[in-house]
């Protein structure tokens, strides 16, 4: 080996590695670092609006701007076994202070089982935004990758980078954070680093048409993708041509997205006898994100009765029989006890569903404490709201508009309105008067309260709901999103059918000393004249399942006792049975005072596959499923994963990974060839790079018994004459046995084994 052999290799590394002596500066002016830059800045748009949602924007750009250059000031100081020790302790750390600050209660939950649960509950669809203090969460995790993107790019090592900001995206792709855009920034920031890494090389642009045809193709079907993410919902031409049903875009389970244009579904749900008329309560959300609702906090199991309403109230019994399938208890607010069907949980906020769901003709029934208040007594009522109460329901996103309070400001001072029930009846009366109700609506774009509220001129439930929460939490009053349905059809006395089309949404806000109480600021007449349409276009098509024998309407005798019959009374909205002007006062659970501002880390699996709140999606087109009911991967999450992979694989192949690899798993795991003799070669070439690592490598010229008897002097044992031996057969005398082929393979692959550090003592 000459004396320049040294200096060849070293220069030849830090080709490969980008550590060559031109500077930290001049790799980062390296064209590959746009792609790398591109990835990360698309996790880091997701983690920025999970805070956004819950808080700490500023602390966490603070955070991932040091780590960022903190990794790219280490990237020539330290080593990258030293760099990845770095980021594993900065793991831990953060961990550990996620944990520190997880309230005491809840810290005594987390086991290794739970927390492998709470992984695999966010490796399939658990949004981030549903963790307890998701913005500590953040603030531990996102300064991980972060450092080892800049720390990678600060070396040259620009695929290493985009790979780590990569895998960072697609966990975020599987909780459901990240959405289309983000992932298609992604595998063009991929494309872009694998790319311009190679070009930027002129020693490997030869001999790679394969990784440019696998960056080719990324970008081509990148750009296809992009052509498929929605723009935004055309309004459709009719009343009822909306994608969804309203009952399913209310089924969101723990999530609830606003969606644009939607339709009523006429079918029958349940048979409802309730001596009082009311909203029936069946969820609540506490976080809003700007376009939806989060409902965060753990689910258990209800053992005994849970209190009342603070404040006086009644009892009420209501019974609920199911038309459909269903886990929801729909029942007047507040519900504390409930019977028949499977084992019932309650969730933090105190609604109630069912382990198992009934099924149909099977009946439930349900205790509640209804609020009997004056609506003097709500308006004089403290402010002194519980702390826990205050932080979770007044909670907006940084990015609200302030022009949400400033209007809200207007319109209370307007009315003259002083105290937070005159200011919510003065904020339900201006939405009621001032928007039209319509099915037919485009998705704006933004924050969906303030697009309602200074864009918009109609919408529906949600957007109405979702609209009046904002602008109430504007002013610091505990305000919540609630879903469930309208009373529905009376068809005797305390009697009521319920069907898909009076799926609701409402709010509540919280009265110390009385708990929540509900108003509603959707305008009800238009609302109900919509329903009843759409029942009677059922009907007139003989539509199935949308009467049961009380409700079917009686053609005959009609037109003469139609005075007689009890009217379809979904207007919830009205004076309330004890006299305030209220849609329905409720009242709070004391759970709900307990502190906890999301899940609990532990358990969250307990969380999943327990139904949607009642409100079915059967009406919902479009939706993908296998026979089962399991859902199957969105067509844009498959084709990410498809292109990562790809561009994963080139990576590994520019790099040389790939052969790396081979040459060490090849002897261990050997392919049994139909040939004796290319077995016999091959296994004599396996054993030379054996050798080579442990001894020395085989000189020029030296033929393969002359090197196998050199490292018999060395050390190595009688095993590689056996492989020598066969290779010689079938290198010269042109023939060797298949049992001397098998000896030479299975000497190979024991030397491999105990050159393994975990396994080699075992087979030693």
């Amino acid at each position: 080996m000459s004396r320049d052999a040294p200096l060849r290799e070293r220069l030849s590394r830090a080709e490969s590695d980008g550590t060559e002596s031109n500077g930290t500066g001049r790799r980062m002016a390296d064209p590959a670092v746009v792609g790398v830059a591109v990835v990360a800045a698309a996790y880091l748009a997701v983690f920025f609006q999970v805070t956004n949602v819950v808080g700490g924007t500023g602390r966490t750009a603070a955070v991932v701007a040091l780590a960022g250059l903190g990794g790219v000031a280490l990237a020539r100081a330290v080593g990258e076994r030293t760099a990845l020790w770095l980021a594993g302790l900065l793991f831990a750390a953060g961990l550990a202070g996620y944990f520190l600050a997880i309230p005491a209660s809840q810290r005594a939950l987390f086991t290794v089982r739970s927390v492998a649960l709470d992984l695999l509950a966010l490796s399939t669809g658990l949004s981030v935004l549903r963790l307890a203090l998701a913005d500590v969460w953040v603030l531990a995790v996102v300064p991980v990758p972060t450092f080892l993107v800049g720390y990678f790019a600060g070396r040259g090592r620009h695929v290493a980078g985009a790979t780590v900001a990569g895998a960072t995206l697609g966990f975020l792709v599987l909780t459901g954070d990240a959405g289309t855009g983000a992932a298609v920034a992604g595998v063009v920031g991929l494309a872009l680093a694998v790319g311009l890494s190679t070009l930027s090389t002129p020693s490997r642009r030869r001999g790679h048409a394969g990784t440019f045809a696998v960056v080719v193709a990324a970008m081509v079907v990148a750009s296809a993708t992009v052509t498929v993410i929605p723009a935004g919902a055309a309004a459709p031409l009719g009343l009822d041509r909306g994608s969804t049903t309203l009952e399913s875009s209310l089924s969101g389970d723990e999530e609830l997205e606003v969606v644009g244009s939607t339709r009523l579904s006429p079918e029958v749900r349940y048979t409802i006898e309730s001596p009082v008329e009311r909203n029936w309560h069946t969820g609540a959300y506490d976080t809003y994100t700007g376009d939806g609702w989060v409902r965060s906090g753990e689910r258990s199991a209800l053992n005994g009765t849970l209190s009342g309403p603070p404040g006086a109230n009644d009892s009420v019994e209501t019974t609920i029989t199911a038309a459909t399938e269903s886990s929801a208890l729909p029942a007047p607010w507040k519900p504390v006890a409930a019977a028949g069907g499977e084992a019932v949980e309650v969730d933090e906020r105190g609604s109630l569903r069912l382990a198992e769901p009934l099924a149909p003709s099977e009946t439930a029934t349900v205790e509640s404490r209804v609020l009997d208040a004056e609506p003097a007594a709500l308006r004089n009522a403290s402010t002194d709201y519980p702390a826990a109460i205050e932080e979770r329901y007044t909670q907006l996103p940084e990015s609200t508009p302030d022009r949400v309070g400033d209007r809200t400001e207007e319109i209370v001072a307007a009315a003259d309105a002083e105290s937070p029930y005159e200011r919510a009846a003065a904020v339900e009366a201006y939405l009621r008067s001032e928007y039209d109700y319509s099915l037919t609506v485009e998705r704006p774009e933004g924050d969906v309260a303030d697009a309602f509220l200074f864009e918009m001129d109609a919408g529906y439930c949600v957007y109405f709901a979702t609209t009046m929460a904002a602008m109430l939490r504007s002013q610091g009053i505990p305000t919540r999103m609630e879903t469930g349905y309208t009373s529905g059809e009376q068809v005797g006395e305390d009697e009521y059918v319920v069907r898909g089309q009076n799926a609701h949404a409402w709010v509540s806000i919280y009265v110390p000393d009385h708990g929540w109480v509900a108003f509603d600021p959707t305008p009800s007449d238009p609302r109900d004249e919509a329903r009843d349409t759409r029942l009677a276009e059922a009907r007139a098509d003989g539509a199935e399942d949308v009467d049961t024998e009380a409700s079917a309407p009686d053609r005959e005798a009609e037109a003469d006792t139609d005075s007689d019959r009890p009217n379809s009374t979904d207007d919830e909205s009205g004076p309330n049975a004890d006299g305030s002007d209220s849609s329905g006062p409720a009242a709070v659970d004391t759970n709900d005072t307990n502190g906890s501002r999301g899940v609990s880390p532990t358990d969250i699996s307990r969380l999943e596959g327990s139904g949607t709140d009642g409100l079915s999606s059967n009406d919902a087109p479009g939706s993908l499923g296998t026979e089962d009911g399991v859902p199957l991967p969105e067509p844009e999450t498959a084709i990410y994963w498809l292109l990562v992979a790809a561009l994963g694989v080139a990576g590994v192949r520019r790099t040389g990974l790939a052969n790396r690899a081979g040459r060490r798993i090849g002897p261990v795991l050997p392919r049994r060839r139909r040939d004796p003799a290319a077995d016999a070669e091959r296994a004599f070439a396996d054993l030379e790079r054996l050798l080579a690592g442990r001894y020395r490598e085989r000189r020029p010229g030296e033929t393969a018994r002359d090197y196998v008897d050199a490292v018999r002097t060395l050390g190595a044992d009688e095993r590689v004459d056996t492989v020598a031996a066969a290779y010689e057969r079938a290198a010269y005398a042109g023939s060797v046995t298949r049992d001397e082929a098998d000896a030479a393979r299975r000497a190979v692959r024991r030397l491999a084994l105990e050159r393994l550090p975990l396994i080699g003592r075992f087979v030693r």
